[in-house]
């Protein structure tokens, strides 16, 4: 199958404003995730596919040192100007040294991946992690993988694939993680959120 990230990279770019003001707003059970990630990960953070970087803007908040990374230009200028650093990347390989980070986090991004190419990622993603360091994530649960076109904008679509919780956590544990917590909440899709931490080697 040929790559369908560059075509869901080119949708981000076109529908990045409408998506920032969206997206702004997250349930209570979302925060609570994402706060006790932000109380384990004390050191530098990667926000990986940050988007307009609502969240890495709340990190930089609890003086946490981070930066975004964003295959999308208009997404990572989006997360510029709200004063985080962003650098454009694949976070299948993300630009950043080896063992440099006590955190990781990745918010509804790795949905984008195609599902041949996970665990290549999550062994990059443990890579750049310090010994102990903090993966943070949550990602689509399912059984599939498809176009889907954009609610307010159908001309464009995202490739979305949808995971089996029990194949990621399995796929988590034997790329370098321990997971220390997991759970599924249902919005207008099905959310596996997952708290591990690179093993020490």
């Amino acid at each position: 199958m040929e790559d369908p990230t560059p075509r869901t990279t080119a949708t981000y770019d076109r529908i990045a404003p409408v998506f920032a003001e969206r997206s702004r707003t997250r349930s209570g059970g979302f925060l609570a995730f994402r706060q006790r990630f932000a109380e384990v990960a004390r050191g530098p953070v990667a926000d990986l596919g940050c988007g307009p970087g609502h969240d890495a803007a709340w990190f930089l908040e609890q003086g946490l040192p981070v930066v975004g990374v964003d295959r999308s230009t208009e997404m990572a200028r989006l997360a510029a100007a709200q004063r985080v650093p962003a650098v454009l990347g694949d976070l299948r390989r993300p630009p950043l040294a080896p063992g440099s980070l006590a955190g990781l986090w990745c918010c509804a991004a790795l949905l984008h991946v195609p599902a041949d190419e996970t665990e290549p990622t999550l062994r990059a993603w443990s890579a750049a992690l310090r010994p102990g360091g903090v993966l943070g994530m949550s990602t689509s649960a399912g059984d599939r993988q498809e176009w889907e076109p954009i609610p307010y904008d159908t001309e464009v679509s995202r490739w979305f694939v949808h995971r089996d919780p029990d194949t990621l956590l399995a796929m988590l544990e034997s790329t370098g993680f321990e997971v220390l917590e997991h759970g599924l909440s249902t919005t207008h899709r099905t959310w596996l959120s997952v708290l591990a931490r690179r093993r020490e080697v």
